[in-house]
């Protein structure tokens, strides 16, 4: 689940390598490129956001991508500073295109018109590609923002090994297009963004950009990521389409493929799915997000023998921004849908197939890491009684549990008297 907790203060590595942290010198050029479409509102925002960037080397470039609001004459404001390029509406991926082949610059960066850069946000992450010269590019964690740009609670700030980001990724998108800055070389050889896709066209060049290159990760947090309501990604049905044309052109299935190349394309779908039940519980359609859970577990039963998928289903209805906030969520509410969820799940399978046999097999497993993961979030909710009863109840569904010692040391926390528990904590909180 995404990580919620404080921007670091000092940079640090990928699990698999440390990167050293020097001044840069020289400063190549860094082209952003920002596309816009009826954005006027951000967009001033965000051309200064790079304006200000404490990295001396800048080029920007906006696209207006056929907008029909102020957008022209925010752009204006900021006279020879930027170049702004005017082109009939084509669409997102269209739009950066076109700012794509325009940047001069050795390494090129998106900004989206409603997000914004942290002011050593390119100085940090040119110095970083400068000390690791065998990277061809580097992303950074986001905070989430509403849209009058106040801090929301969710970070995210993931660090993977060099050599799992490709297989991470396609198993879910958690890069935003403003946490990345790559090589022009990367864009080269990638090729442009899909022009046919209407919604994760970046997933797609991530994709592709991964498969070749090495895209090194700093878990600072250097770019702020707008929550914007009735934006494409607030539409589950588009993101659904989308991201399985994404996963048809990366993931290709020879009738005699070896039976790992089969689970691991099923794994990738069976995320794609998940991803999407949380977006419809997001838009409070049950009924949709069951289905697609339905076809999660059917690609890939494995998907709910993993504890993170409870925890994405329990936060389900949490938008973005808020996912994880203990202060907003809703436990009560939100277990009686899981265990909707589970139950119609259950109910639909077929009978005759491998795949509902092997489910039916795991079930007390299943509602056992349910009941884990609800225990964890109450306990976190300081609700203890009921984290008690689920992670009791967890136990009792799958006695293999006995020998997981988060499960066990927190269950034992929750017997201890709450008002010691929170003396604890806060003693803790004091020491760091």
């Amino acid at each position: 689940m995404t990580s919620y907790r404080p921007a670091p203060a000092t940079l640090s590595a990928t699990p698999d390598q440390k990167f050293k942290f020097v001044p840069v010198q020289p400063t190549p050029l860094v082209s952003i490129v920002i596309p816009n479409f009826n954005h006027a509102r951000y967009l001033g925002a965000a051309i200064s956001s790079v304006l200000t960037q404490s990295y001396p080397n800048i080029e920007i470039i906006v696209v207006d991508d056929g907008s029909t609001d102020e957008s022209r004459a925010v752009a204006a404001r900021y006279g020879n500073r930027i170049r702004y390029i005017w082109q009939e509406n084509r669409g997102l991926s269209a739009a950066r295109n076109t700012g794509i082949r325009a940047a001069s610059g050795e390494y090129i960066g998106l900004l989206d018109a409603d997000d914004l850069y942290e002011p050593h946000c390119l100085a940090t992450m040119m110095a970083i590609l400068q000390a690791n010269p065998e990277a061809d590019g580097l992303y950074c964690g986001y905070q989430f923002v509403d849209q009058q740009n106040q801090l929301l609670p969710q970070i995210e700030a993931r660090l993977i090994p060099t050599d799992q980001l490709y297989d991470t990724l396609l198993d879910g998108n958690f890069f935003v297009p403003e946490s990345v800055l790559v090589h022009q070389r990367c864009y080269a050889s990638a090729g442009a963004f899909d022009e046919t896709l209407r919604a994760c066209e970046d997933w797609d060049m991530w994709l592709r950009i991964t498969r070749q290159h090495v895209i090194i990760g700093t878990d600072a947090v250097l770019t702020r990521h707008r929550v914007l309501a009735g934006s494409m990604s607030s539409d589950p049905m588009r993101m659904i389409n989308n991201r399985l044309a994404v996963l048809k052109k990366h993931i290709i299935i020879a009738p005699d493929a070896p039976a790992e190349i089969v689970r691991r394309a099923n794994k990738a779908y069976s995320g794609a799915y998940l991803i999407s039940a949380v977006e419809y519980l997001q838009a409070g359609d049950e009924v949709r997000a069951s289905n697609c859970l339905q076809q999660a577990a059917q690609r890939y039963p494995a998907l709910l023998l993993q504890l993170p998928t409870f925890f994405e289903l329990i936060c389900g209805n949490q938008p973005k921004g808020q996912r994880g906030n203990f202060a907003t969520l809703d436990l009560a509410a939100n277990t009686q849908v899981l265990t909707r969820l589970l139950d119609q799940l259950f109910l639909a399978l077929d009978d005759t197939t491998v795949t509902a046999l092997e489910l039916r097999q795991s079930k007390h497993e299943i509602y056992a890491l349910a009941d884990f993961a609800l225990g964890l979030l109450s306990y976190g909710a300081r609700q203890f009684a009921p984290a008690r009863r689920y992670l009791w109840r967890a136990l009792c569904n799958d006695p293999k549990l006995r020998s997981n010692q988060q499960l066990i040391s927190t269950l034992t926390r929750t017997c201890l008297n709450p008002r010691f528990v929170e003396w604890v904590s806060q003693y803790r909180r004091r020491k760091v």
